[in-house]
């Protein structure tokens, strides 16, 4: 079996060597026909004149056709895996990109319900609607809209779920709130002070975030297995700005489809340009 198997080596290592065995025979041949060492002979074994030269020549002209044959394969191999290989990437990119189209697509089909729950509820460039999945204990933003784009711009990439407003939300299944202190009185004091009471939430956090609201209505969305995995964040700059019930009757129409795609929407696929940058309190 040892020398089974230490054939098999060397063999495959000379496979492997064939272009340089090849190139080596065809360079010794070469050498020999120009220094004539084919005709050289020896007297030995009795013999008077063995044609080592000869003998040395076509030695070098059997390993040449061997290991000539054996790279001619190689290069007949490698051409078909260059081949392959190509039409595979070529697949490839048609699946990638046909993969971006129905990803395109679907985005643009859940934008459009959001779109639709803005309308709904009539919110104004001080409004916007959010929706978060929550991906190893932080919330992903897979959904935002309002009619101010400005609004609709990220911050932070990730929030954890136990922080702030939003973690409350997320904790008791919703939670409202309209009457927040104007974040730019008093160096924001007041605000934090309110919102770090309700739910504790680093200071840095809160004043880092972009978009501070003093209207916010979380809701907790659950999959089909009933288990709870993202939440919708209505909020608005402005004080009193909607109802709770207002924005309950609003999602009535568009409450399964989002849920639907909510469910589809793998969070392993996020990129950073999708992440909860600024996912508010």
């Amino acid at each position: 079996m040892g020398i089974r198997i230490l054939g098999h080596k060397i063999w495959n290592y000379l496979f492997e060597k064939s272009i340089l065995i090849s190139g080596l025979s065809f360079v010794g041949l070469t050498i020999v026909d120009i220094s004539n060492i084919n005709e050289l002979t020896i007297e030995a074994f009795g013999i008077d004149e063995i044609l080592i030269g000869k003998i040395m020549y076509y030695i070098l002209v059997v390993i040449a056709l061997i290991f000539g044959v054996f790279t001619a394969n190689n290069a007949v191999e490698i051409s078909k895996i260059e081949k392959d290989n190509a039409e595979k990437g070529a697949k490839i990119v048609d699946l990638e990109s046909s993969l971006n189209q129905v990803v395109s697509e679907t985005v643009e089909l859940f934008n459009s319900y959001l779109n639709l729950l803005v309308k709904n509820l009539k919110f104004t460039h001080n409004e916007r609607i959010s929706v978060y999945k929550v991906h190893e204990g932080k919330f992903c933003l897979i959904g935002r809209k309002s009619v101010n784009p400005i609004l609709e711009q990220m911050g932070r990439q990730d929030y954890p779920v136990n922080e702030g407003l939003i973690g409350k939300g997320w904790a008791e299944g919703d939670y409202y709130i309209d009457s927040l202190p104007d974040p730019n009185r008093s160096n924001g004091n007041p605000y934090y002070n309110q919102v770090n009471q309700i739910k504790k939430i680093p200071r840095d956090v809160c004043d880092n975030i972009k978009m501070k609201s003093r209207t916010y209505f979380m809701y907790r969305i659950n999959g089909y297995d009933n288990e709870p995995n993202s939440i919708i964040v209505m909020e608005s700059l402005n004080h009193k700005a909607f109802k709770k019930e207002d924005a309950i009757e609003g999602m009535k129409g568009v409450k399964q489809s989002l849920i639907m795609f909510v469910e589809k929407y793998n969070t392993n696929h996020v990129n950073n340009s999708n992440l909860a940058e600024n996912i508010g309190l």
